[in-house]
């Protein structure tokens, strides 16, 4: 039973090591954190995400990201999806933040999505950051 649950929750095939040469993103419109309207996902404090990085525990991050944004599943979950509001110079914008954890649940993998999003990508101290378009 606990094979089963533990793939659940991934939708992208991550290695022991907490890594994925394809990542899989839920669709923006799934997510299961929104405040009322249309506004879906969260306004994180950049400097808090500045301070993800690899080795780190799931509480640790909670602590800094908050709660996934979607669906993740029940146990033995090694991917956790985030819908991210951010404001630029040229006005607001959304991305998506996936982070992959190892056999041990220690964060490994960072990725962005999309492109324009490497601005917060470029700001941070990941060992391992894919920028996908």
């Amino acid at each position: 039973m606990a094979v089963i649950l533990t793939g659940c929750g991934n939708l992208s095939n991550v290695s022991p090591e907490g890594t994925t040469d394809e990542p899989v993103w839920p669709s923006p419109d799934r997510t299961m954190f929104s405040h009322s309207g249309t506004q879906k996902g969260s306004w994180p404090v950049p400097e808090k995400l500045r301070l993800i990085k690899a080795g780190m525990n799931k509480d640790q991050i909670y602590q800094l990201a908050g709660r996934p944004h979607f669906g993740e599943g029940i146990a033995g979950v090694r991917e956790w999806d985030y819908l991210f509001n951010f404001t630029g110079p040229d006005g607001d914008y959304v991305c998506q933040f996936k982070i992959l954890f190892d056999r041990h649940m220690d964060a490994r993998s960072f990725f962005w999505k999309p492109e324009n999003c490497s601005q917060e990508q470029e700001a941070t101290r990941y060992e391992r950051t894919v920028v996908v378009k």
